[in-house]
Parts: structure tokens; sequence; C-alpha cells
């Protein structure tokens, strides 16, 4: 097990705690003194601490600091909201005087022992203020609803300092990572439209160097090109130009395993209409069937964390992302030193044969997120992870041919569950096969679709969100 693997087994009872906590202060804001509510989510915070990064940028180990109060609330604290069960309301109002001096002992000696690393300001302001982590699952053109995410945070006056992406998330991340404001209507507008499924995607050639092949070639370049041109008035951002931290998670297909690339060549006159793409599917199937038989030659590659990776274009490693195996293949053709070079690194230090779609081994990949956030990408620790989901197993009629993709891909999705601080399933997300959308007003209904599903989750938002007020005003010092 990993270090930061540890750290979550010692953690994980809070972090749901955490949970339960909000989801009662949002339903019976009452329950406790608002002196209260500030103390149990600072405890909280403080008992999940494990690495702390120092005003100079050094980060500080204070797992040991905290564990007492950490096995304390475990044992005493977290049992009065439980799971399944009415919370235990009174218990908690009477353990909190008790709680507050198990803080305020743990705060004074952890500040007194790291003296010359960081003082109270630093700590509570790590303390104090969560940070928006977003886990953007994919789904092909279910993706899209994550747009409406984007629009409902964005009132909600939310910025994320780091994306995780899967697949078509990927896309819609780094739609959002371009710039730390945001304006739906302008991403809107900017949204390919004038293009047909005969422009983006053309038939397969029979040569694949780094992508998995598939029925179709991936034109995501032709699309990206007229996206961040209108964005931004360029294109090809790479990760380290991004004012918003992005990572995107790829499958690498390890060495060993067996594909001939001639299953997925076809007539160069086929078009891509969704009657000729659903003609296709049977090989998308078969593919992702033998991918998932064989786990233990799979990998997770995940771009912008990776070593090398850093100034890799973002474009590419979102192509790489999308690109559904038997279906889909994405590839690079060009030499760009900056380009392949990364490339070939990853290739050779994973032994990998060919990367392909990130939904095959993680679609809504928030223990990378979590795992992120442990190493400090972001600074901080103290982090919110809202994770959203656009392709699970609906039984709706539009959607009824991919459950047997969506269950193949379910269980991964279910082990990622525990490290979000939040998990959305989308209930009406577009068609998959909706990947082009041919009007502005079009694309406005799928972004307010999902706005509309997200409206009841706004409260948990903005009480997860919510800075706690400065410490001396409720805390041991009063």
């Amino acid at each position: 097990m990993s270090r930061y693997g540890r750290h979550f087994v010692r953690t994980r009872e809070l972090k749901e705690f955490e949970r339960r906590l909000i989801e009662l202060l949002v339903e019976d804001p009452g329950a406790l003194h608002p002196r209260h509510q500030a103390l149990f989510r600072y405890a909280t915070s403080l008992a999940q601490m494990n690495l702390f990064r120092t005003p100079n940028g050094k980060d500080v180990s204070v797992n040991e600091d905290v564990d007492g109060l950490r096995r304390w609330m475990i044992e005493s604290i977290v049992p009065t909201i439980p799971e399944d069960k009415d919370p235990h309301i009174e218990s908690l109002r009477e353990i909190a005087p008790v709680l507050a001096l198990r803080v305020e002992q743990t705060r004074s000696a952890m500040l007194e022992r790291h003296i010359n690393h960081f003082g109270a300001e630093a700590l509570d302001a790590e303390l104090r203020q969560k940070r928006l982590v977003l886990v953007l699952g994919g789904g092909g053109g279910a993706g899209l609803a994550h747009l409406g995410t984007f629009a409902l945070l964005k009132e909600l006056d939310l910025t994320p300092e780091l994306i995780v992406g899967s697949s078509m998330g990927s896309v819609m991340g780094l739609v959002r990572a371009i710039d730390r404001s945001y304006d739906p209507i302008s991403v809107a507008l900017a949204m390919p439209k004038n293009h047909d499924y005969n422009t983006v995607f053309r038939p397969f050639s029979g040569f694949s160097r780094f992508g998995f092949p598939g029925a179709f070639h991936l034109n995501i370049m032709r699309l990206a090109r007229q996206i961040f041109e209108e964005l931004l008035g360029h294109s090809m951002p790479r990760f380290d130009d991004l004012p918003i931290k992005l990572e995107i998670v790829t499958t690498g297909v390890r060495k060993g395993f067996r594909f001939d690339d001639r299953e997925y060549e076809q007539s160069s006159d086929e078009s891509l209409s969704p009657l000729a793409l659903r003609r296709k599917l049977k090989l998308f199937f078969g593919a992702v069937r033998q991918l998932s038989k064989n786990p233990r030659l799979l990998t997770q590659v995940v771009f912008g964390a990776e070593n090398g990776t850093e100034h890799f274009p973002v474009i590419e490693a979102a192509g790489f992302s999308c690109a559904v195996p038997g279906l889909l293949h994405y590839d690079i053709f060009h030499d760009d030193p900056e380009t392949i070079g990364p490339l070939e690194a990853l290739f050779e230090r994973h032994q990998l044969l060919r990367l392909c779609d990130g939904g095959v081994v993680n679609n809504v990949p928030s223990k990378v997120a979590w795992e992120s956030v442990q190493r400090g990408s972001i600074g901080t620790r103290n982090a919110n992870i809202m994770a959203f989901d656009a392709f699970a197993p609906l039984s709706t009629g539009r959607n009824l041919i991919w459950i047997p993709i969506q269950q193949i891909a379910r269980p991964a999705v279910m082990a990622n569950m525990p490290y979000a601080s939040f998990h959305k399933t989308f209930r009406t997300p577009p068609s998959p096969l909706q990947i082009l959308v041919n009007s502005y007003s079009k694309l406005k209904l799928i972004i307010q679709k999902a706005h509309d599903e997200l409206e009841g989750d706004v409260p948990f938002i903005r009480e997860s969100m919510k800075e706690l007020p400065p410490y001396g005003i409720w805390g041991g010092r009063e």
C-alpha cells in the first residue's frame, strides 16, 4: 500500500463523517450552534492532516501531531452521526466542549513543535477554507453535461484549483481549465457547431503508432483549434500553460496484449453517420471486453501528473483519453520532440504497447484527484473533491445499448467513490452519440438540463465550501 493509501485508510471514517455532518447541517441548520458547527468542521479537517505546505513552500509531516485527536474522534465522534440512522444530536452537543479542549491542545502542541515552520495564521488559512477539485467522467456526448456543472459553479462563485478528467471529461476539463474566470455563454458559443461526423471522424487508415486502433480516426485537432482560437486567440495550450491545474487519465495497454490493426480497417468511402456508428459498435464492444479480460496488461497513465508530461500538449493527451478502443483511434504522426520525447519515455517506463480511452481503467477518477491533492499539486491538502458521472447505467431507452459497457466500467467508478467528498450521477445526460451539437439552442438545452439536475445539490455544495470563521471567535481562546 502506498504512503497515501495508508493515509486514506487512517482518515476514511472521518471523511465520511464530514460528509454526513454537512448533510445534517443542510437538512437541519439549527441542529448545532454556529460555534459548534465551526468546531466540528475545523476539528474534522485538522484530524485528517498528514502533510502541510508551509509558507516557504516546504512540506512538513504533521501526522503524529494529530494522530491522537484523529483516533479519539473516530472512536467518540464518528458514531454520533451513523450512516443509515438518525444522528445523535444531543450527543454531539454534549461532547462539543470536550472536542474543543482536545482541538485546542492538539493545535497548540502542533504550533509549538513546528514554531520554526509555520504559525497559527498559516495553519488556520489551511483549515478554514477548502479548495475545490473537480473530477469529470467520460461518456462521449453525455459528457456535455459537465458544461451545466461549470455554469452552476460559476453562479456560486466557485473556481476549481484542480480538474481531473477521463475521456470526454478530459475535453470538458480542458475547456474549463483554460481560464480561471468562466463565461458559460462564450464557451457555449465557441463549441464547434459547423462540423459533421465525416469531418471529425475519418476512416481508420490501418496504421497506429501510439494509439490503440479503432474503426475511425478521431480528428480532435480540428475541433480544438476552433474552440481555443475562439476563446484564447491561439491554439494548443500545454499543461504548464493552464491557469487551472489539469490532469488527464488515459489507459496504457502493456506489451503482451495482442491485436490486429486490420480488424478495424474499412473502406475509405464509408461515413460515420449515427447508423454507421451503430454498425461499428460490435468492434467497440469486442475490444473493450477483450481489454477488460486482461487487467494485468492495463495501466493508468495520468498526463499532467506523470514525470515529463508537464509541458505536453494538452489536446494530444485528451485525444488519447477519448480514443475509444475498437471505435475511435487517436494518434500522433508528427515528430515534434516536445511531444514525441515524453511519449516515448512513458512507453518505456510503463512498457506500453498503445494508449486508449481513460474510461477503460478509470472513468470517474476521484482517487487520482485525491492522490494529486495529497502530493501537494495545489499546495493545500484541504480540498473538496466533487465528482460528476454522466455515464452510469440508466434504464432509459436511448442509453440501453451502452449498459454492457457501463457495467464493465462501473466497478472502477464505485471503487473511486470513497475518495470524493461529493459524487453526482446525472440521471438524464445526453446520448453518448451526441458528440457534435449543431446549434447553440440545442447545446443551451443540454447545459440547462444538467444545471437543473444539480439545483437540489446546491445547499450541500454551498455548505461544504463555506469558509469557517476565525479560530479565535469560536475556538479555545475565546
